[in-house]
């Protein structure tokens, strides 16, 4: 099993204007598609994916935890929650660079670096969805996730934090992520204060066929292949199916959130269909189907 710290080979008030760039990061900009990796599915990993003064930057300007919950008080152990585009965007205490990160990564240049990257693998996991949708991949009409217009593809960008642990928990334990979605990834923003174990993300392969207890997978079914530490300026990105298990390792009793930005494709009809258990399955690990039933955060 691989274990990698993800390898590879004072805010101004006015936000940037249309073509105008305050220095925010492009992340797949100079990317090649011979650097994604194929085993057990199509990912890239890569450490320090920004320079050091541009990350410097985006962390000093991290939305706190109270920003993102903006009043809510349901929160729970270990729960992620999250601050997407359509509120980034319409939010001033958020600083010009982020905000145009987020616009440029839910922008139809950035999907065409995607599509630069993952097209031609896209086509052969996926080989009628161009059909389907009634366009090519590098054609598809992009509009962020949250907003009007006629899109084949939603692109979203989020703030997210998982809250405080009170008991040691994974906040997702392996699985893969909803059929509409078809590419996801992540930037870690590792707070500097934070020395809990665990958090770290998780590939595994299928050890048979895939099945399902909706979109969770069962631990004697799986065997996790590689582990891309919870590091700063660490990011990992991945084309998602039913063979791209991924999960969180159990983190660590901790008041420190752990902080990320996250990164979603989605479709407005499913690329693919979890093979679920069939009944008797269902009876037999009836153990694993409530232990699924009583963990349905996505």
């Amino acid at each position: 099993m691989a274990v990698v710290t993800a390898m590879a080979s004072a805010s101004q008030d006015r936000a940037p204007q249309r073509g105008e760039r305050s220095g925010a990061p492009r992340l797949l900009a100079d990317v090649r598609p011979e650097d994604v990796f194929d085993d057990p599915y199509s990912h890239f990993t890569r450490a320090n994916v920004v320079p050091a003064e541009t990350y410097a930057a985006l962390e000093a300007d991290f939305p706190s935890l109270e920003m993102i919950l903006n009043g809510r008080t349901d929160v729970a152990n270990n729960q992620a929650v999250r601050m997407t585009v359509k509120q980034v965007l319409n939010d001033r205490r958020i600083s010009p660079m982020w905000r145009e990160f987020f616009e440029y990564h839910t922008s139809a240049d950035y999907w065409r670096d995607v599509v630069r990257l993952f097209g031609d693998r896209f086509r052969r996991e996926f080989p009628d969805l161009e059909e389907r949708i009634g366009r090519r991949y590098e054609d598809w009409r992009v509009v962020p996730r949250g907003f009007a217009g006629e899109a084949d593809i939603h692109l979203d960008c989020q703030f997210v934090m998982n809250t405080p642990v009170t008991e040691v928990s994974s906040v997702k334990t392996a699985h893969v992520d909803l059929c509409d979605k078809i590419f996801s990834a992540l930037f870690y923003f590792r707070d500097p204060a934070d020395d809990t174990p665990g958090g770290d993300f998780e590939i595994y392969r299928w050890r048979r066929s895939p099945r399902f207890i909706k979109h969770r997978t069962m631990d004697r079914d799986v065997e996790m292949v590689k582990i891309v530490k919870y590091a700063a300026n660490a990011y990992a990105c991945f084309l998602n199916s039913a063979n791209a298990v991924h999960g969180v390792s159990p983190r660590g009793i901790t008041d420190v959130p752990r902080r990320y930005i996250n990164f979603i494709a989605e479709l407005p009809v499913k690329a693919f269909k979890p093979n679920q258990l069939n009944r008797w399955q269902r009876l037999w690990y009836r153990r694993d189907v409530e232990a699924a039933a009583q963990d349905e955060r996505y």
